[in-house]
């Protein structure tokens, strides 16, 4: 069993709530947990909850989130939405049901499926409760002690929308795209990849946030994508970093699954490249162009620069677009953009 993500949360949304509104208690990603020997992980809600109980922790599969990514519309906004406690890859989780077993050193007691409720419908979406049917992850108990660590992670998601919009003219994140905000369009399109956590990058005026979104707010208003690229590497719990801009709205979640695969598998930054320049907006960022970045942003060097840097040092893979995917990095910089592309 490989672990993509790790979860806690210091308090109940659904459990315990029949008859009441949920709470807003956040999933909080974590790199590493400690497990404790019948009584839960250090820092999460079911902790010492009741002595013996069947769900000291709770394992879901990746797999089930990527594949209901494309079978709920809209589809769900992150592996947060679960509340479960770890994001496995590769293994059959139902299988474990009624069995020992042992990751990364530490011995657990698989109880019973972890069963979705009604609450699904809202915290993930409209046929949620249905299609999660005995699909809905593991509960185990702890039988010895000692650390979980993340140990093949996905990639985190950062939400570009705090440009201050001056050529269209108004801002860009509340545009009209299809009867919704621009935003949320975007939001979608970057959940829809399985990124996790999700970012979003923002001007403390702008007060919309996307569900399962954690805001971070532009302190240097000057600092542009730069500052942003550098606050979201230095934060986020995973190497690689999903980016998807606002003003992008032709971006699809498997052009960006594939640049950040890549990014993935050679532990380098994925950019898009054309006869112009670079397109870092839509690319997949490793954490190890942090050095050069932070150079750039104390020099005063712009993006393009940085990128050009990192392509010298072998840190940057250039993704040469296509005909068809030139077409998927439209930009919507003016009003007269916006009624080319719709």
């Amino acid at each position: 069993m490989k672990i993509a993500a790790l979860q806690l949360s210091p308090g109940h949304n659904y459990f315990g709530h029949h008859g009441r509104p949920p709470d807003e208690h956040p999933m909080i990603a974590a790199t590493t947990v400690d497990c404790l020997a019948g009584r839960g992980l250090r820092g999460d809600r079911f902790l010492d909850y009741k002595p013996a109980y069947a769900g000291q922790i709770t394992f879901f599969a990746e797999e089930v989130h990527q594949a209901l990514l494309g079978a709920l519309q809209p589809p769900p906004q992150s592996a947060a939405a679960y509340r479960r406690n770890v994001i496995t890859r590769g293994v059959e989780l139902n299988g474990l049901i009624g069995q020992e077993f042992t990751v990364q050193g530490i011995r657990f007691f698989g109880t019973a499926e972890c069963k979705p409720c009604y609450w699904m419908e809202q915290a993930i979406g409209l046929g949620a409760e249905a299609w999660l049917r005995d699909r809905g992850g593991l509960r185990a108990k702890i039988l010895s002690d000692g650390p979980l660590h993340v140990d093949c992670a996905t990639a985190a998601g950062l939400l570009l929308a705090g440009g201050h919009s001056r050529r269209m003219g108004t801002d860009k994140a509340q545009l009209d795209w299809h009867g919704r905000p621009l935003i949320e369009h975007q939001a979608a399109t970057l959940a829809a990849t399985g990124a996790w956590p999700l970012l979003l990058s923002c001007r403390p005026e702008q007060s919309a946030t996307p569900a399962g979104f954690q805001r971070t707010e532009d302190q240097s208003p000057d600092g542009g994508a730069l500052r942003a690229f550098v606050d979201a590497l230095s934060a986020a719990p995973t190497p690689v970093l999903t980016v998807l801009a606002v003003d992008l709205p032709l971006v699809t979640a498997d052009f960006l699954t594939r640049l950040t695969g890549q990014a993935r598998e050679a532990s380098i930054s994925v950019v898009p490249q054309h006869a112009d320049g670079y397109e870092p907006m839509a690319a997949a960022w490793h954490r190890s162009a942090l050095p050069v970045l932070r150079a750039a942003l104390a020099t005063g060097q712009s993006l393009q620069q940085a990128c050009a840097i990192l392509q010298t040092q072998n840190l940057l893979q250039p993704h040469p677009l296509t005909p068809n995917e030139m077409t998927l990095l439209t930009n919507l910089n003016r009003p007269s953009d916006r009624t080319q592309i719709i």
